[in-house]
């Protein structure tokens, strides 16, 4: 078997004894340095069956289905991410290709990461941070979480760890999910969610079936007093809640995009890097799932697969 691992992260993600393992597991070899796939010889010479790793990294979250298409023998493709939407998961099943994701390896980064927003927003530290850390007691003046409704929509291993952060600090926790149920929350229509919730924070995957799917007539239904924590742009009309934000018809808005910072938006946006997963526990729990996630996909066992 062959296994063709593209990340420019190599010595980042894996240790030597990860990288010791991967070894065993066929004939490998790392493409480390960024480069168009074109010129990644070794991914399309040769008969023997292969398994190709990516790193989003490696080529800028987009890989073409051209590019899927021409590698001979191709077993399956095992992602670096959670994330699939920069891969053409419905056409690679077309050719019969499985693609394996990763999961759960960030899910308490990405949770408390949403979680800080939401208390930076309730204390206003975006407009603190735009007046320079100037102390007002009235312009800055923030509310309590604790007793407040916070409204989850999508209870998967982040929604999940979302509700318990919450829930620890005294709010009440009330969600939407398609699938999940969980006892210890009050579960309710995605429509009442949105009008009753003091925060609403999206925790759905981004993909063509999420896409759209919080429409405008609901964030418009939502309490001006209300916050909005999200980082999966397109499960609703970004532009439009930041125009709410702007016109005070929102409490607060936080979102993360490494284009934009803080000072670019009206009102009490926290704008931030995307580094939402990005914790010393999370990277190290990547390496160590890539590597198993690579190896097992070398034998046959595709868990995970998302075709």
């Amino acid at each position: 078997m062959k296994i063709i691992i593209l990340t420019p992260n190599k010595n980042t993600l894996f240790n030597s004894s990860q990288l010791e393992s991967i070894e065993k597991a066929g004939e490998v070899e790392f493409i480390t340095e960024i480069q168009d796939f074109s010129k990644v010889k070794s991914l399309f010479e040769g008969t023997e069956d292969r398994i190709v790793a990516i790193d989003p990294d490696f080529c800028g979250w987009k890989v073409p289905n051209e590019v899927i298409e021409k590698i001979p023998n191709l077993k399956a493709i095992v992602l670096q991410t959670t994330s699939f939407s920069w891969i053409d998961v419905d056409f690679a099943k077309t050719k019969d290709i499985p693609v394996i994701n990763l999961r759960g390896f960030s899910s308490i980064a990405v949770a408390e990461w949403a979680t800080m927003m939401m208390i930076n927003l309730a204390r206003k530290i975006p407009l603190v941070i735009k007046d320079s850390w100037k102390q007002d007691y009235v312009k800055h003046q923030g509310i309590e979480l604790r007793g407040k409704t916070v409204g989850i929509i999508g209870l998967g291993n982040i929604g999940t760890a979302i509700a318990e952060n919450c829930d620890g600090l005294g709010m009440n926790v009330q969600y939407w999910s398609k699938n999940s149920t969980d006892d210890r929350f009050e579960k309710v229509d995605l429509e009442a969610l949105m009008e009753s919730s003091d925060v609403v924070i999206p925790a759905v995957a981004q993909n063509e079936e999420t896409k759209g799917m919080i429409t405008d007539y609901m964030l418009k239904s939502m309490k001006k007093s209300a916050m909005f924590v999200s980082d999966i742009h397109n499960v609703y009309n970004h532009d439009l809640i930041l125009q709410m934000v702007a016109d005070g018809n929102l409490y607060g808005y936080g979102f993360e995009d490494k284009k934009v910072n803080m000072s670019d938006f009206k009102g009490n946006v926290w704008a931030g890097p995307s580094l939402a997963w990005c914790t010393e526990d999370s990277m190290r729990k990547n390496g160590q799932q890539w590597m198993e996630t690579i190896i097992n996909a070398s034998i046959g066992d595709y868990t995970n697969r998302i075709n």
